[in-house]
């Protein structure tokens, strides 16, 4: 008799927002293998099958039976299992009356806190197509997901109703019934034709007989038809799929069951509109990809639709008609935003909130002003430079409060960079006034000119300092102002950007602007402590190793990228031949004189040879040393400390540090201070470890 046989569930569903579906699915077969184990019933492989009115497992080889098992209970110590007689106590009664056992079924074994009383029991596997009912219901009720309802009487909450369950266990139905649906050999084909009712006698031909009703129920494969199906139908027209659209695929593969891609197009006037506009409506309402012409890579006023069905004429008109709307609606916004002058959407930002506590996005700005131009003092940015930043400061919300941006709030900054340009504004204010918001995310571009990042880096200042004097404060991943966030983008920036300036002087001279928000009294400590925090977090992310990181970190804000570059050539160094050289003659020195804080040194009251060919060699390259910490020449100073080695360990074999003389054991300790002292602003060697 075979043993096993293979298994397939699948739940039927009303259609699944597509967003929900491949947790969903995961769930679902996260949850149901973990029950199927549970129960000891083993199994080959798991094939998932998706689409937006299903979710499936198709189980190859799963045994019809539980494997045999003992059970294994462990019950009172011996000790207090028996009487001073040798008798059952209170405890153990206790034990099997509650366990339904007899004495014999007991057995003292040794464990790792002594010697305990344990319940053995054999017991015989159970049939799998018993047990499959139980299995599927814990599964059911354990998956979550964004939003879940009550659909009818039983008051079982799911993301959508259930309306159909295949179960199926070999050639047999598995009985079973939830949310008052029953199970059966049944599944249905598209709805679109005709919903049929489709009977599945095995779990072998599920995906045959899906097809025959006009369904692709593989994911895999219905991502594929779509790419296919769009490249077949672009090319010979010299067309390509837009960078933004990727994201795509995967929407449409879950927005379908039997995909069809749909050449289209739109009025051609309509690329008079920004491009991100029509992008935007396309992308993000529609679902619809966008294309550009492979000749000079603008957008074209042709575009990909995703069917559920094969389109008729009529289907084609309707896809065009609704974006022909929504265009329109665009190019009316658009039209009414650039009546009134640019500048003057800033006396509207006073009707916006940025916090109830904090004021209005007008009072944002004009601190977002104060702070860029800090910074731009501490970079020593051209008088130009400047001017730029200062208009852009002023400019950078305006569109927030435009009919565009209110219609389309991820256009925010790209809309603000179209209207500074039509307001007569120079390209670099209208750029910094777009990429101030870069980067938006982890992968996302840096602005591409230190305009935008000046404004950027003050905007999210502003809010870091804002939200803190008011006393939020990210707590675990409650972080509800993104503030961590903007610290990493602020971090990239500076990196990125390769921007030396005094962190530390920035916060406290910006610290005071929020004397009359909240409390400022420790605001700048409780910043800089967060930031220290954050930036330690981001080189761990970078790869960095956590000794190189506190080891680089002393003086971090006074100079976030030069600390970066520390860390960096400390990194790099690592790997080198020489690295241990450095490590172990340094930590001799910090060791020897860590928990002194007075030191004095002498030439004269130098004895031995070797601490004499110490100094001397000490003296011969310092200059060395301390022009390139000057030049930020970390990896060449690193370079030069590892060839201390063979003096330092001379001096240790040969010189007496500790000697009762006290002012020859000062010297001593004087001098491999003044050693470290020399680069001590830029590395603590003693935070290293030693591979």
């Amino acid at each position: 008799m075979d043993q096993r046989k293979d298994l397939l569930v699948e739940v039927g569903l009303e259609e699944l927002p597509h967003s929900f579906i491949l947790n969903a699915v995961r769930d679902f077969e996260s949850y149901f293998i973990r029950n199927l184990s549970d129960y000891k019933i083993n199994f080959d492989k798991v094939k998932t099958y998706t689409t937006p009115r299903r979710l499936t497992l198709f189980i190859r080889n799963v045994m019809i039976k539980q494997d045999d098992y003992i059970i294994e209970k462990r019950g009172p110590s011996v000790e207090k299992a028996y009487t001073g007689e040798g008798e059952p106590s209170r405890a153990l009664t206790g034990f099997i009356r509650g366990n339904n056992i007899d004495i014999e079924d007991i057995v003292i074994k040794e464990s790792n806190n002594g010697r305990y009383v344990f319940l053995l029991r054999d017991t015989k596997g159970r049939n799998t197509q018993e047990l499959l009912p139980e299995i599927l219901d814990r599964t059911l009720k354990s998956m979550s997901f964004p939003k879940t309802m009550k659909w009818e009487k039983t008051g079982f909450s799911f993301a959508r109703p259930i309306r159909w369950i295949l179960y199926l266990f070999g050639d047999k139905a598995v009985q079973y019934s939830i949310a008052d649906v029953s199970s059966s050999i049944y599944t249905f084909g598209h709805r679109a034709y005709g919903n049929k009712k489709i009977l599945v006698e095995n779990p072998g031909e599920y995906e045959k007989k899906l097809k025959a009703g006009f369904v692709i129920p593989d994911r895999s494969i219905r991502k594929e038809r779509i790419k296919t199906q769009i490249e077949n139908i672009i090319i010979e027209k010299g067309l390509t799929v837009h960078e933004d659209a990727p994201g795509l695929y995967d929407t449409n593969t879950d927005l379908t069951e039997y995909p069809h891609a749909v050449l289209c197009k739109f009025d051609p006037r309509f690329l008079d509109l920004p491009a991100e506009v029509l992008i935007s409506e396309m992308i993000e309402h529609q679902h619809y990809f966008p294309l550009k012409n492979k000749k000079d890579d603008k957008l074209s006023n042709y575009f990909v639709v995703i069917s559920n069905i094969e389109d008729s004429s009529e289907t084609i008109n309707g896809y065009q008609r609704v974006l022909r709307a929504r265009f329109n609606d665009g190019a009316f916004f658009y039209k009414e935003d650039k009546k009134r002058k640019y500048s003057e959407y800033l006396n509207t930002l006073k009707t916006v909130t940025f916090h109830e506590k904090i004021g209005s996005m007008y009072e944002k700005v004009e601190r977002i002003h104060k702070i860029a131009e800090v910074l731009s003092g501490l970079l020593s940015l051209d008088e130009s430079t400047g001017s730029f930043i200062h208009k852009a400061a002023s400019l950078c919300k305006n569109d927030l409060v435009t009919l565009m941006v209110n219609e389309f709030p991820n256009l925010q900054g790209i809309m603000g960079y179209y209207y500074s340009l039509a307001a007569g504004n120079s390209e670099e204010v209208a750029c910094a006034v777009k990429e101030h918001y870069y980067p938006r995310f982890a992968a996302d571009v840096l602005p591409s000119g230190i305009e935008g990042a000046v404004v950027g880096m003050a905007d999210r200042l502003d809010t870091i300092t804002g939200i803190f004097s008011i006393g939020i404060k990210p707590k675990g991943s409650k972080d509800p102002f993104a503030l961590r966030r903007n610290v990493f983008a602020i971090v990239k920036i500076i990196i990125g950007l390769r921007l030396n300036f005094s962190m530390h002087e920035l916060i406290s001279r910006i610290v005071p602007l929020y004397s009359g928000i909240g409390e400022t009294s420790g605001l700048y400590v409780e910043i800089e402590g967060f930031i220290k925090n954050r930036i330690k977090s981001i080189f761990e992310d970078m790869g960095f190793l956590y000794d190189e990181i506190d080891a680089s970190l002393a003086n971090v804000m006074d100079d976030i990228y030069e600390a970066y570059r520390r860390v960096l050539a400390i990194h790099e160094f690592r790997s080198d031949s020489d690295f241990e050289d450095l490590l172990i003659s340094f930590k001799r020195m910090s060791n020897i004189i860590m928990g002194e804080d007075r030191f004095s040194f002498s030439k004269k009251l130098l004895m031995e040879k070797e601490e004499k060919e110490l100094y001397n060699y000490f003296i011969s390259i310092k200059d060395k040393i301390v022009q390139n910490i000057a030049v930020k020449n970390y990896n060449q100073v690193y370079s030069i400390l590892s060839t201390f080695k063979p003096y330092v360990d001379n001096f240790f074999d040969n010189v007496l540090v500790m000697e009762n003389d006290l002012k020859l054991r000062g010297n001593r300790m004087g001098l491999l201070n003044s050693i470290i002292s020399v680069f001590s602003d830029i590395i603590d060697i003693s935070k290293i470890v030693s591979v």
